[in-house]
């Protein structure tokens, strides 16, 4: 026998054998609160023409919901994500799964509009703390080969999630007077479970897997990143300004604005489009799992198929996680206009189901591809950062106000609010969505096109700055 040591390459193994279990480990516990998350969000949209009755509020003040958990989603992302660029991201996540489960269980108890919309306020804040540490983590986990794909099957999750929160919402809400409480409940508490088991995922180094995959490929040793840390700029401002000086993520953060503004008007008013008697006249139920279920067979595609495609073809041309999310929302415009507008007026649901399907499958092709994409383009110590920035100005310039903006046009449409409180303000909904969304997604479209031929430019000036070791 001989008795020389094993080579290195055996130790190797092992490493990489548990850097793998523990990437698929972070990777499911966070998919489940990813699914808890959308899951959260969305019972009250599936209920919320029921809750408007019962606490007496109209289309403005379902609108205003959904503002209030936007705008404080917004602003905690920012601070959030500092905060994950200096710290343990798994520390971050816990104490956002646990405030915002809190919050849902919460909501079970509100007795008018105003706590109603406080509870909402404060799920955002959780919420808004989840997305750019869970991203960065797991950016930190998978190379820049794999990153879209994985990303976009973490993206699945958001739909499933939507699919119950919807469902739950609708179902519990059409059970009778005060029932819709209980669908808060039973969403709001798994979140402490899941907390607890994002305290346990392990820490990844800081672009870990893109150094790994350097290293064992002997890449040039000024383009891997070795065992240190980048050096993050310790003014706050400075840092948010390197980041903004990137222009890909200027194109991804504009491209974002208006795609989250249909995104948001569209899930906040399609459940009470669908309820409307001069449009399809379903039950909160069935429009609950129309909606829900319609969007999960949809979306779960789009999202898995941009992933795949952006990942396929960004091996020949490096803009292409940007360009196909242009290219989706530019495709997605028309057959998004035809939906509101054509089934709605032949009051056929087979004709809107159609072109709901094709409309919701290529608005999801951004999710993987969009994330990947900033996460490509930024260094590593700054990706939650990133993340955080990306969301506030999306979600602050598109996402909170859009729904308002819908629901102000379609009461300007009904200037007596008759049509709502009768049921019938189908036509004012549709209208009012016809006239703001096909027009914001071909502008989003257009940007990502655009975007695209940045993308190698930052790539390359990322991975330069991966160099840069501190100490």
């Amino acid at each position: 026998m001989s008795d020389v040591a094993p080579p290195a390459a055996s130790g190797l193994s092992v490493a990489r054998q548990r850097a793998a279990s523990a990437a698929t480990f972070a990777f499911y516990v966070l998919f489940a609160i990813n699914f808890l998350n959308y899951l959260d969000r969305f019972v009250l949209t599936g209920a919320s023409k029921v809750v408007a009755d019962e606490l007496g509020f109209d289309a403005v003040g379902i609108a205003l919901l959904s503002t209030a958990f936007t705008i404080s989603l917004t602003l905690s992302a920012i601070p959030f994500g500092i905060w994950a660029d200096r710290a343990k991201r798994r520390n971050v996540i816990a104490v956002s799964v646990a405030i915002w489960s809190v919050a849902t269980a919460f909501t079970a108890l509100a007795f008018n509009f105003a706590t109603l919309f406080i509870s909402r306020a404060v799920l955002g804040v959780g919420e808004g703390g989840y997305s750019p540490a869970s991203n960065a983590l797991l950016a930190d986990y998978y190379s820049r080969a794999k990153r879209a794909k994985i990303l976009s099957r973490l993206a699945t999750a958001l739909f499933v999630g939507l699919m119950f929160g919807i469902v739950i919402g609708g179902v519990t809400a059409g059970l009778g007077h005060g029932t819709w409480r209980w669908g808060f409940v039973f969403t709001g508490i798994p979140g402490l479970l899941l907390a607890f088991l994002a305290w346990r995922i392990r820490e990844p180094r800081r672009n870990q897997a893109d150094a790994e995959e350097a290293a064992a490929a002997e890449a040039a040793l000024e383009e891997s990143a070795i065992e240190g840390e980048l050096v993050v700029p310790r003014k706050v401002l400075s840092q948010l300004g390197a980041i903004l000086r990137i222009k890909t993520v200027l194109a991804m953060i504009t491209m974002q604005v208006f795609a989250y503004a249909v995104l948001a008007a569209s899930i906040t008013f399609l459940p009470t489009l669908l309820q409307q008697q001069d449009s399809f006249g379903l039950s909160s139920a069935k429009a609950g799992l129309f909606i829900g279920i319609g969007v999960a067979i949809a979306a779960i595609p789009g999202a898995l198929l941009g992933g795949f495609f952006s990942d396929v073809v960004n091996r020949r041309y490096p803009g292409a996680r940007v360009l196909i999310c242009g290219l989706g929302f530019l495709i997605g415009a028309p057959s998004y206009l035809i939906s509101a507008v054509l089934g709605v007026s032949t009051h056929s649901l087979v004709i809107y189901a159609i072109f709901f399907f094709i409309t919701a499958l290529l608005l999801n092709l951004y999710l993987g591809p969009g994330a990947a994409a900033i996460a490509d383009v930024v260094p590593s110590a700054m990706r939650a950062s990133a993340v955080a920035i990306a969301l506030f100005i999306s979600n602050i310039l598109g996402n909170a106000f859009a729904p308002l903006l819908v629901g102000l046009l379609a009461n300007a449409l009904d200037p007596t609010g008759l049509h709502f409180k009768h049921n019938v303000a189908g036509l004012d909904i549709s209208l009012a969505l016809a006239y703001t969304c096909p027009a914001a997604l071909a502008i989003a479209g257009t940007i990502g096109v655009i975007g695209s031929r940045w993308v190698k430019r930052d790539m390359a000036a990322a991975q330069r700055a991966e160099s840069q070791i501190s100490g």
